[in-house]
């Protein structure tokens, strides 16, 4: 397992890297794709089958990222409320549908697609560049932290009902790491080393934050990972889930100083 982690990481670390480094239209298609591939795997968890729906959420999804690239953070606030006004409006005269499943579509859409929108919002600030760069090496820097030092030091179990192996000290690794990872980076962002520090704190602690949130979607569909897009590592969306309540974090704090 450990050698499948490391041989995916090896291949998908530089292709991510590199679409990052090209930016523009490259990393809005790079974004989409992941947003889509996510929703393959959300919609299976969410048993999300009916057609209306399967249209619905990525035809929203693209939307929504189509908005934040062309018209910012304002075009991706109009955006997520245009569709929660008319997923809501669609559910009216569809009655008596499910209303579940309205819920489960809103919700995953805000999630994926709205969470998403803010790494294109983070790489279009100037600067832009090292700001994705800094949220994804703070976040891989936490999760690799937390997952050693867990299974090298763990005696104490995190929140053993939503996901058993995590445990309080490879939480408390992971703070640390992405800290100081950040800490490092403090002065390619325009920020002190302290600033830096206290900013990987917040940007791991929400990480940690949205690793137990898809945990706990994926015991809600009592399932072990959310695919098997990357061998030892789960689906696309085992991949993002710390990233995604990062990211509007990211953004506020490196918007606050560039």
């Amino acid at each position: 397992m450990l050698k499948q982690r490391f041989l995916s990481a090896l291949l998908v670390i530089p292709l991510v890297l590199a679409v990052t480094w090209a930016g523009g239209y490259f990393f809005l298609l790079a974004v989409m794709a992941i947003a889509f591939l996510a929703y393959r795997e959300f919609s299976r968890l969410a048993v999300l089958s009916q057609a209306a729906v399967a249209h619905i959420f990525p035809a929203a999804s693209f939307a929504i990222l189509l908005a934040a690239k062309f018209f910012g953070k304002e075009g991706l606030f109009a955006a997520l409320v245009t569709f929660f006004l008319l997923a809501h409006i669609f559910w009216v005269v569809a009655f008596p549908a499910d209303f579940r499943r309205l819920l489960l579509l809103v919700w995953g859409e805000f999630y994926l697609s709205g969470l998403l929108s803010f790494f294109i919002l983070l790489r279009d600030l100037e600067n832009g560049l090292m700001y994705v760069v800094a949220l994804l090496f703070t976040v891989w820097a936490s999760d690799s932290g937390a997952y050693f030092c867990g299974i090298a030091f763990g005696r104490h179990k995190l929140l053993p009902a939503v996901s058993p192996k995590k445990s309080v000290e490879g939480a408390v690794a992971g703070l640390v790491f992405g800290s100081v990872c950040l800490a490092l980076l403090a002065p390619a962002l325009r920020m002190t080393r302290l600033a830096g520090a206290l900013a990987g704190l917040v940007l791991s602690l929400a990480g940690q934050a949205g690793d137990l949130a898809e945990s706990a979607f994926k015991r809600w569909a009592d399932t072990k990972d959310s695919g098997h897009f990357l061998p030892g590592h789960g689906g696309v969306l085992d991949r993002i889930d710390s990233l995604l309540f990062a990211a509007p974090l990211a953004y506020a704090i490196f918007s606050f100083f560039s």
